[in-house]
């Protein structure tokens, strides 16, 4: 098995590589991301919005990256907050997983909370036009398994909130 690698491009602190058969990854410098998955009542908070590599509408989890020095916690905090506006209290850590560990070394964060406390303006990005939705959540695990929800961290957060009993199948 070949080791070899070739860089094909370095920006914004995410490298390019073409392995020795052909495959091509990418690297981030600050591979941590976060995300939530926000249960008010009988919804989950939900966000919508286009993205380019699939050219598709993706409903997913509020989320983002990590800054330099930032606790996990506190950037799945700063990240709702930006992205849907909403506060939270307790969170609860549902694990990591790796969205795309055949095309990147990106590690997400997962959190829980149902204590949603405060909704204030939401703080996008500028390259960001995210719908904040809320779905219910027997609909979303209808959704999921009708393959209508894609998204491997939404679909991560709530397998993992199902096997720990968190929501429960109707």
């Amino acid at each position: 098995m070949s080791k070899s690698k070739d860089l094909v491009a370095s920006q914004n602190g995410v490298s390019v590589y073409v392995d020795g058969h052909g495959k091509v990854y990418f690297t981030k410098d600050h591979p941590e991301s976060v995300v939530v998955l926000a249960k008010q009542e009988d919804e989950f908070l939900l966000i919508k919005q286009q993205r380019k590599p699939v050219n598709d509408l993706v409903i997913q989890l509020p989320g983002g990256g990590v800054l330099q020095g930032e606790n996990l916690e506190a950037a799945a905090r700063r990240e709702l907050l930006e992205e849907t506006g909403y506060e939270c209290g307790g969170l609860h850590y549902l694990g990591r997983m790796y969205p795309a560990s055949w095309r990147c070394n990106e590690v997400a964060h997962v959190y829980y909370t149902e204590e949603i406390l405060v909704r204030g303006e939401a703080r996008p990005e500028d390259y960001e036009h995210i719908d904040v939705i809320r779905i219910p959540v027997q609909e979303c695990l209808h959704r999921i398994q009708k393959n209508e929800i894609q998204d491997s961290e939404l679909v991560f957060a709530v397998l993992q909130c199902l096997l720990r009993g968190i929501i429960h199948l109707h």
